[in-house]
């Protein structure tokens, strides 16, 4: 479970991910406490039994083959009981709760969103906050049914280490919950990216699943059971969180899970100029159906 500059760091398949850490035990019992019930107050009753089974028949596997069968079947089971629809309604919910928690509900210019290839939450800014007057989302997928408008942009990127918009044209860089899909230098060079298509005083802001020193602002037990794992825990702790997603429907998304800490996160700002920086950790909000704990970073650069 070592990374390297070029290395995913645990692997890039979700079948992967759960034959690794079978044997994280405190991870796995973190997960098997957490989701059921995210998931249950998500999608309503019954929703979290499911989920529940699917881990634990994950928890047995030993071969890649067994792990897709699980995946299948749950995805069989979640779309029989009804819960498939749920997922759609749920994300906009999500962006929602995204733009007040990071201050993107009162955000006003030029918003770049990095990491979005259909420009469903820029949509969803714009029509939430008329105070932006310009998003563009970034990728190096593209979308056939990306949404765009006179206020709605895409940019492709044809390098992923590149962000394609001109020096200084952007007041807001948003990297939701994204970066932790991609390599570390990856990771590294976007910021510095970031960095460069930003005016004078304008802003990076961070939402990764994360882990900090001190208390969430929604401290509660589960908060205070992932603080006290060790990195290696945590690491496999959020990496369960997310490929989970695999257990109610069909994933495309590649799986580096290059997780961070907020005080990684912030050295690496730090580095490439910013000038102030403002760290809100939630812990396990309860936010997401996976319920990953949370860190908020926004940095204003020089």
């Amino acid at each position: 479970m070592s990374a390297t500059a070029e290395r995913p760091l645990i692997g890039i398949e979700a079948q992967r991910v759960f034959l690794d850490l079978r044997d994280r035990t405190a991870a796995f019992d973190l997960a098997e406490e957490v989701l059921p019930l995210t998931y249950d107050l998500h999608f309503g009753r019954g929703a979290g039994e499911l989920m529940a089974k699917g881990l634990a028949r994950l928890r047995e596997c030993t071969t890649f083959e067994e792990v897709d069968a699980v995946f299948a079947q749950s995805r069989d089971a979640w779309d029989a009981a009804g819960h498939g629809a749920n997922l759609t309604t749920d994300k906009e919910g999500a962006w929602r709760r995204i733009q007040t928690v990071s201050g993107l509900d009162t955000a006003t210019g030029h918003v770049v969103d990095v990491g979005n290839p259909n420009n469903g939450f820029g949509d969803c800014l714009l029509r939430r906050n008329p105070g932006v007057r310009l998003v563009t989302g970034v990728d190096h997928r593209k979308d056939p049914a990306v949404m765009l408008g006179e206020r709605l942009h895409f940019a492709h990127q044809e390098d992923r280490a590149r962000i394609p918009l001109a020096d200084g044209s952007a007041d807001i860089v948003a990297f939701r919950v994204a970066l932790h899909h991609m390599t570390k230098r990856i990771q590294e060079a976007l910021l510095a990216e970031a960095a460069r298509v930003l005016r004078p005083g304008g802003e990076i802001l961070i939402l990764e699943d994360s882990w900090a020193d001190t208390p969430g602002f929604t401290d509660n037990s589960l908060t205070i059971k992932f603080r006290a794992l060790d990195e290696t825990d945590k690491l496999a702790a959020l990496s369960l969180f997310d490929v989970s997603g695999c257990l109610t429907k069909h994933e495309t998304v590649a799986y580096p899970l290059s997780y961070r800490s907020a005080a990684d996160w912030e050295n690496l700002l730090t580095g490439v100029g910013a000038r102030s920086i403002d760290t809100a950790y939630w812990g396990f909000s309860v936010f997401t159906v996976y319920a990953a704990p949370l860190a908020v970073i926004r940095a204003k650069m020089a």
